[in-house]
């Protein structure tokens, strides 16, 4: 999962060692093991913060499991200028912003207090190796996010009516616009092909999505997940559970910069002015299962987009 916003700067990448089901999840020197029903383990990622330096060279380790994998995430923040390359780095540390007026929820730089386990636990009901969208995942799924969201004082999340004539890549795009708008932040405006294109290639790279070389941004924000048959699933270890033992490497007892930096990425505050993102999906190039990736653009200038937040809402 990647981020960017600003003046931010470092980066540092996260990984999980897999683990087989039933094992407990021991600090290791590369993060934090999880277990769940697909068994595996999930990845963090990368950020970059040039105010709060964290580890600049933690490396993805994957171990070959006889099982399928679970849930893998990567996270990363980087700044730019309007010429789309990274704005220099500042040493102070600045003020946390105020959180924007209208908004609720818990928003960046303030984190949940603890992490929530899917309740109930989706991985029981979607698959892992294959894309799922039957009623069954939904409604697991569905309800893991109305029982974390309570946890915020939120609604549970209504999905669109066409939910399900949309696209694997258009679901992403709009569940991250579920997520921001729950909390008042600005919605994505839409996704634009150029920026889709990115994602797509980062997903069948099992990589964080960046913005293509010649693309102005002020700030851009890239979310990677494999081996979840839905990206409601990825959307939850993003928001939910990413918090100290969870299954983020980049968030240890030793080391916490990079704790919530995946749901941090989702509800980046940025203003919107011109906010496009891409969407990724490969059905099978994690280790034979979904990988997903976004890439969310404050971009220099409007792009032309091909679906739009307004569009859905029509």
């Amino acid at each position: 999962m990647r981020i960017a916003v600003g003046s931010l700067g470092v980066m540092a990448m996260v990984g999980l060692v897999p683990k087989q089901v039933g094992e407990e999840r021991p600090s290791t020197a590369a993060g934090l093991t999880v277990v769940n029903a697909h068994g595996g383990a999930v990845r963090g990622g990368t950020s970059k913060q040039s105010t709060v330096p964290i580890n600049t060279n933690k490396t993805l380790q994957i171990q070959p499991q006889p099982f399928e994998p679970s849930p893998s995430l990567t996270r990363t923040t980087v700044p730019g200028s309007s010429g789309g390359s990274p704005a220099p780095s500042t040493p102070a540390q600045p003020a946390a912003p105020p959180q924007p007026s209208g908004t609720q929820g818990i928003l960046p730089p303030q984190n949940p207090p603890a992490n929530i386990p899917p309740n109930p636990n989706f991985l029981q009901s979607c698959s892992g190796s294959q894309y799922d969208d039957s009623a069954t995942c939904l409604s697991a799924t569905l309800d893991a996010i109305a029982n974390a969201r309570q946890a915020e004082g939120l609604p549970a999340m209504s999905l669109p009516a066409n939910w399900q004539n949309l696209t694997p890549e258009q679901q992403l795009f709009v569940a991250t616009d579920l997520e921001r708008a729950a909390r008042g932040l600005p919605a994505v405006t839409g996704m634009a092909s150029v920026l889709d294109q990115a994602a797509q290639a980062a997903a069948y790279d099992d990589a964080d999505p960046s913005p293509p070389s010649g693309f102005g941004f002020v700030a851009w924000a890239g979310n990677w997940a494999g081996a979840v048959g839905n990206p409601l699933e990825a959307m939850y270890y993003w928001m939910y559970d990413d918090g100290p033992r969870s299954a983020n490497v980049d968030c240890s007892s030793t080391d916490s910069a990079g704790c919530w930096g995946h749901r941090d990425n989702v509800l980046a505050q940025i203003s919107c002015a011109n906010c496009v993102m891409g969407s990724g999906y490969a059905p099978n190039a994690y280790r034979g299962t979904p990988s997903w990736a976004e890439l969310i653009v404050e971009a220099t200038v409007p792009t032309p987009l091909v679906f739009s937040w307004q569009q859905e809402q029509e």
